[in-house]
């Protein structure tokens, strides 16, 4: 079905429901699962056209997305569709409904821009995360946005008021065009099902030891914590509340993620078909950790905000370095003389982190960067390695965010 706007057009599925205001056509799926419709809105705007007016568009855009509580932003794309070029964000996004009882439920949002003929199109597509798959037909409805012939174009009624983008100078010159600088994307605030619960180390780990409690003395203040927040009695004995976060951890799947320097800090989970338990370093409180929960479907969104999976333009990167070397780098950030993409990933401090599941067995472990995004990592283990090389590649199309989701994901359909 076609769905004209005043400048562009695009199409979404037959038997979406179309709804009109100035400067904004809605579409929407006729029913949705978990009480909430997949839905498309294409926002137009007249805008100054000059080079930089996508990037400008966009980076207000990404300045915006704080102001939406809890939405975390997952990656940013500059791509040409139709012969325009075109910006496309990820977000993942918190919202409620009544027909889950008011749980939170995870929502994916692509929203794809482009400017022609004076004129900017906002086209974003939203789905629970849960039902979306890659490339199925509601991403496919970004692919479809494009401008009308001239003849049939009319200019919108409302006008982007956007300021100069401050550009990324280096991604600028490498794609010879004007690439917004991403730093100006600002880490989601916690939105949670419920408020959780800030425990001291020793109280944190005799919640997350419930076969070995009754072996752990108690101090004081730790007792005191878990009494004042109703999880033991005045003995230390778990009561139901307890439990409950106690067979969470016994029965669900069980994954760690770990930053391994320059200061050790982990973040568990527990995940079971529909809630997951986790407990997490405070970020504002050091010493302290959060023990809290939330659905099973919004651990991604936790997950990929904590270990600071911020976007960044992508780059092509494969490097083999000896273990000394990457060592060297991570403890004392010594950077070898490379060029093009692979030098730029290198000048940046590098960060390691891994995840693991119960067994401690890894199943991701990626180098983390401030502006560059991050880079799996893997020993070649399959072949002779005399040289103990270890493989770094960030590949564009193979964002971290995505393997994160695949690889908790496909492990939980196989318990």
């Amino acid at each position: 079905m076609q769905l004209p706007g005043s400048t562009f057009t695009c199409e979404v599925p037959d038997g979406w429901s179309e709804t009109r205001e100035p400067g904004c056509v809605i579409a929407a799926a006729p029913t949705g699962q978990l009480g909430f419709a997949a839905n498309a809105v294409l926002r137009e705007s007249r805008i100054e056209q000059r080079p930089d007016s996508l990037a400008a568009v966009c980076q207000a855009n990404l300045r915006a997305v704080h102001e939406m509580p809890g939405a975390l932003v997952t990656q940013v794309e500059a791509l040409e569709l139709h012969g325009v070029e075109h910006r496309r964000i990820w977000m993942l996004c918190p919202a409620t409904s009544e027909e889950i009882h008011g749980n939170i439920l995870s929502l994916l949002s692509i929203q794809d821009l482009t400017v022609v003929g004076g004129a900017v199109a906002e086209l974003t597509v939203t789905q629970p995360l849960i039902e979306w798959t890659p490339n199925d037909r509601c991403q496919g409805i970004l692919e479809t946005l494009q401008a009308m012939p001239s003849a049939e174009r009319v200019l919108p009624p409302t006008t982007a008021d956007v300021r100069a983008p401050a550009l990324d100078e280096w991604a600028s010159r490498r794609d010879g065009l004007p690439r917004e600088n991403l730093s100006v994307i600002r880490p989601p605030s916690l939105v949670l099902q419920a408020e959780p619960f800030t425990l001291n180390e020793e109280a944190a780990t005799y919640i997350t030891k419930p076969v070995s409690r009754a072996f752990t003395p108690l101090t004081d203040e730790a007792r005191a914590e878990l009494t004042a927040y109703d999880l033991v009695d005045a003995n230390g004995a778990f009561n139901a509340r307890a439990y409950w976060y106690a067979d969470h951890m016994i029965t669900g799947a069980a994954w760690t993620i770990t930053v391994e320097a320059p200061t050790p800090r982990e973040f568990q989970f527990w995940v079971t078909d529909t809630t997951t338990v986790f407990v997490a370093p405070h970020p504002e409180e050091p010493g302290k950790k959060l023990l809290g929960y939330c659905p099973s479907n919004d651990i991604f969104r936790l997950a990929i905000a904590w270990v600071e999976a911020t976007p960044s333009w992508p780059l092509d990167v494969y490097l083999e370095i000896p273990a000394e070397q990457l060592q060297a780098k991570v403890e004392r950030n010594q950077t070898p003389q490379l060029s093009g993409d692979v030098g730029e990933f290198v000048s940046q401090p590098w960060t390691p982190i891994s995840l693991t599941d119960g067994d401690g067995q890894p199943h991701v472990s990626w180098i983390h960067t401030p502006y560059r995004g991050d880079a799996m990592l893997w020993s070649e283990m399959s072949k002779p390695n005399p040289q103990n090389l270890i493989s770094l590649r960030q590949h564009p199309g193979a964002p971290l965010w995505l393997r994160l989701i695949a690889t908790i994901s496909n492990s939980e359909e196989q318990r």
